[in-house]
């Protein structure tokens, strides 16, 4: 059941609803909010923020061993790849052993993972001296605007404490290194190179 509701997920984000709206933007390879207006219009929210990077965090390798002592969930497994054609984008079968076909659970597929990875590696959007920002510094110098019902929201770049005192002053989300997500990052890319190995690399820093 939960795999399947996986597939599903994946599928929503990267394909919502009847509109066909994901919240993956081809055009810049990030994953972004989506904002839908009452009129039916739907609208990117295009912050660059830790909130595009977390999808980088549901990945899971499944192993041919593990999968051989589950043969009820082996078989109705095969049932749902083999009956819904949209699911290879997310379930990654490129990859064997030994034992056989190894399985990566992802919601990036192997194409967005490069294209979020350069992002989060880009020392002029994500990475710091420190570990990876909570809201890229492309920010610093264009802060995200959204005008809407005659007021304007802003979204900044603050290193450090919040310059407002909205969300008690604290600016978590705003550009400071947040140890508790840079520790998933890591465990994240640990799984990617565990199924990938040495064949997928991206250049560090970016460019």
């Amino acid at each position: 059941k939960l795999f399947e509701h996986f597939g599903y997920i994946a599928h929503a984000m990267n394909n919502f609803g009847s509109r066909g709206k994901s919240l993956w933007d081809e055009e810049d390879g990030f994953y972004y909010d989506v904002l839908h207006l009452p009129n039916g219009e739907d609208h990117f929210l295009k912050v660059r923020s830790m909130v595009g990077l977390i999808p980088l965090f549901a990945v899971e390798t499944l192993e041919p061993e593990a999968i051989d002592k589950l043969p009820g969930f082996k078989r109705r497994m095969q049932w749902f790849i083999d009956n819904h054609p949209d699911v290879p984008d997310h379930i990654d079968m490129s990859q064997s052993s030994a034992r056989g076909t190894r399985l990566l659970l992802s919601l990036v597929s192997k194409k967005q993972l490069g294209r979020v990875l350069s992002r989060m590696l880009d020392v002029s959007e994500f990475l710091s001296p420190y570990g990876i920002r909570a809201l890229s510094r492309y920010h610093k110098d264009h802060p995200y605007e959204l005008r809407f019902n005659g007021t304007v929201n802003s979204v900044n770049y603050e290193p450090a404490e919040s310059a407002t005192g909205t969300f008690g002053g604290n600016s978590n989300w705003r550009g400071p290194i947040w140890f508790p997500v840079n520790y998933l990052v890591v465990e994240s890319l640990q799984k990617y190179h565990h199924y990938y190995g040495e064949d997928f690399k991206l250049a560090f820093p970016t460019g």
